[in-house]
């Protein structure tokens, strides 16, 4: 018996034995694989745990301007710091209460205008060709401003209240084979759009799974991942750019706040774009909206190279999360954005601004636009634009104010395609008009309203680069340059301009369809000098039917008028010019001097630069030099596109078009002292397809160029309807010749006459 419990132990003791050195072997073995064979992958994990990420953000770079005489360089664009609001849903208890209080202060019809105006213009770019007329205006239908102030109430509740994030990125990856890998394993709530991965928290059930599938392709720890995945909102921004006016009055809301209803409100500084010279070049930098977007202009062309490059800081944490301030850190360094330099003369912008400013208004245009180029380089030494807006307040161009109609007013109010929308016109032979919103009050009585600029968003527009127009005989120098050119005629070519002629011949009837007629009277046997001096539309025929439409539309395309400039600016379009085997001899007639085709001003300076320069067609451009992060320099060099006329067939056009300033009817272009070549041009609009005419049913424009021995500018000065004149030689010359006189002086230039 007794030998029987001693064998029994004995077993016990063996079976213990060889279990705990059966169970330390296994740890042993455990503890190596970890150390030693694993040790480098839980290392990595590890590290990657311990450390925190902070965005590092990107400063927007700085547009400027020089002033060329002292070389001194000033601020267009730069960025100044303010208060953004910020909410952690998690915090807050009542988001409709919150909302309810705040939105008040945040809300500004003026901005909230200009950002549906934004989505209008996104999406009349993304409409199906499918689409009917009634779709169309049903999509981009503006919203009303009482529906703008309760969708803004509503968003704001929205975002306070969202405790569940709808879509986070993950990051950016150059890896195209990791990338396309991940897409193909079809993981719910998991999207690669080109080289970014997108996840979608409300799509996924399970993070933790989620994670562990997708950690080592987006190179995050799973666990980390996982607490991402599940799209925990702890930071949603309500409103950038606050005024110090409505901080104060949240500030206000928060401190009384005794039932903690305001916690998870919260300030913090942040970059904002600021325009020190306000109005100056407007139309040409753009401005940047509430989510830091460039609209418009350089701002929006460049907004991928201004806005840089944020940088990332990974600090060691402890196991609480804090940070470790001795031990390790990385840090990868924001690329702040680049800076732009245009090529435009501060000095000279101010100036055209202000004489364009005074001119609008002494002939009462609608508007007017002004462009000087350097027709050696196309480098651009000014572009203005009247009326134009403050890049600071840019919403303020939706502002409207209340109009009071009579009975008789609103009865005749012309209905729009959009609902509550009119036209009133001043004038409605000449088509003066502007746009009217009607809108009723609580009492369902109805008010008027108009923008208190009268042009509302229009004003954001570069219309030198993004509006066609028909130029008028302002387009006679071009064809007059391709007779000469191509041998058909020479400046002492004679024509006997005897009445008017006839285009069009009906074959039925016998008879023209159509008549060539002068604006002033025939002057008999007359040379070509004399055509173009005394802008004759008979004598533009008899050119036009001599070069045939094949060669004129072939000179068109070499001047640069059937595509874009390719100037720095994303809106830039081309102007409109049929295909020549789709001319009718009228049409022949009629583009011979400027009408039935539209140009932008752009496309125009350009060809009279090349008419100046001696025959070569330059690439225009606006951005001098663009300067990187790291100090290097992007300098824009002119740039050769081809030759279009023969350097004789130059001379010879600036002697005319010297001759058309001297003694022809775009006399008031003169400059005291100074030779300047140049020729006007008047435009008909037209209405129900019938040409007007008189006072404010026209475009007026003047094209010239000085000084005449070695031209250093091209001027194209445009005006909109002007009320006081209907003549380009009345209104457009005599402003071209301020800015000649100006820039004479400016370059000291030394008198030539």
């Amino acid at each position: 018996m007794r030998n029987r419990r001693s064998k029994i132990n004995i077993d016990k003791t063996i079976f213990l034995t060889v279990g705990s050195a059966f169970i330390t072997f296994i740890i042993i073995a455990r503890l190596f694989q970890l150390q030693v064979i694993a040790n480098e992958h839980y290392q990595n994990i590890a590290t990657r745990e311990q450390y925190g990420l902070v965005e590092l953000p990107a400063q927007r770079g700085e547009i400027m301007i020089k002033d060329y005489h002292s070389n001194e360089e000033f601020l267009l664009a730069t960025n100044t710091t303010l208060n953004l609001l910020y909410a952690d849903p998690s915090l807050i208890k009542d988001p409709d209460y919150i909302s309810a209080k705040i939105s008040p202060l945040l809300f500004n019809i003026e901005n909230e205008r200009a950002a549906d105006n934004e989505r209008i213009e996104k999406l009349s770019r993304k409409i199906p060709a499918t689409a009917t007329e009634e779709e169309k205006e049903e999509m981009l239908k503006p919203l009303t401003d009482t529906e703008l102030e309760k969708q803004f109430k509503k968003n704001i509740s929205e975002k306070i209240g969202a405790k569940r994030r709808q879509e986070i990125l993950l990051g950016t990856y150059e890896n195209e084979e990791k990338l396309k890998q991940l897409s193909n394993l079809g993981v719910t709530g998991i999207e690669v759009i080109e080289n970014k991965v997108y996840a979608y928290p409300p799509q996924i059930a399970n993070p933790k799974s989620v994670a562990e599938k997708i950690a080592d392709y987006v190179e995050i720890p799973s666990t980390k991942l996982a607490t991402i995945l599940k799209g925990e909102n702890r930071y949603v921004i309500l409103q950038r750019k606050l005024s110090f006016q409505t901080t104060e009055a949240i500030q206000k809301l928060m401190k009384e706040d005794k039932d903690e209803m305001f916690k998870g409100l919260g300030f913090q500084e942040e970059y904002f774009r600021f325009y020190p010279e306000k109005t100056l070049a407007a139309n040409i930098i753009g401005y940047v909206n509430h989510a830091n977007i460039g609209q418009y202009g350089i701002e929006s062309t460049f907004n991928k190279e201004l806005e840089g490059v944020a940088g990332k800081l990974q600090t060691k944490r402890d196991s609480i999360g804090r940070q470790i301030t001795v031990g390790e850190s990385y840090l990868e360094k924001a690329i702040d954005g680049d800076d732009i330099v245009l090529t435009t003369d501060r000095s000279i912008q101010l100036k055209v601004e202000t004489i364009l400013e005074s001119a609008v208004k002494e002939y009462q245009a609608d508007s007017g636009q002004i462009i000087i180029m350097n027709p050696q380089t196309g480098s651009i030494t000014a572009m203005a634009h009247y009326p134009s807006y403050d890049p600071n307040e840019y919403g303020k161009v939706f502002k409207k104010v209340e109009v009071k109609f009579n009975e008789e007013e609103i009865k005749s109010l012309y209905p729009t395609k959009q609902p509550d929308i009119y036209y009133f016109y001043k004038n409605a032979i000449t088509l003066d008009k502007y746009m009217v919103f009607a809108e009723k009050d609580e009492n369902d009585n109805v008010h008027y309203f108009r923008y208190e600029n009268y042009y509302g968003p229009e004003v954001y527009h570069n219309k030198i680069v993004s509006w066609p127009y028909e130029p008028g005989s302002v387009f006679k120098s071009i064809v007059m340059a391709i007779g000469i050119d191509d041998g058909d005629i020479t400046p002492n070519t004679t024509f006997n301009d005897v009445g008017p002629i006839g285009v069009d011949k009906n074959v039925y009837t016998g008879e023209f369809d159509f008549e060539i007629k002068n604006s002033e009277g025939y002057y008999g046997l007359i040379n070509m000098t004399t055509v173009l001096g005394k802008s004759l539309n008979t004598g533009m025929t008899f050119i036009a039917k001599k070069i045939g439409a094949a060669l004129f539309y072939n000179y068109l395309e070499k001047f640069g008028f059937l595509d874009r400039t390719d100037i720095e600016f994303e809106t830039e379009v081309a102007g409109k010019i049929e295909y020549f085997d789709n001319w009718t001899e009228s049409e022949l007639a009629t583009h011979a001097f400027g009408q039935g085709l539209t140009v932008t001003m752009i496309q125009l300076a350009n060809a009279y630069s090349a008419i100046a320069n001696g025959g070569i067609l330059m690439r225009p451009y606006i951005v001098d030099e663009v300067r990187h992060d790291d100090k290097t320099v992007t300098k824009t060099e002119p740039h050769e596109i081809r030759r279009v006329i023969s350097e004789d067939t130059s001379d010879k056009m600036i002697a005319m078009l010297t001759s058309s300033t001297e003694v022809g009817v775009a006399n008031r272009a003169q400059v005291p002292g100074h030779l300047v070549a140049g020729k006007t041009g008047t435009s008909q609009t037209y209405k129900n397809g019938k040409a007007l005419s008189g006072k404010g049913t026209t475009i007026a424009t003047f094209a010239g160029f000085g000084p005449v021995n070695d031209p250093k500018f091209v001027v194209l000065v445009k005006f909109d309807h002007p009320k006081a004149s209907e003549w380009g030689s009345a209104t457009a010359a005599p402003t071209f010749s301020k800015i000649a006189e100006y820039l004479f002086d400016y370059y000291n230039i030394p008198p030539d006459k």
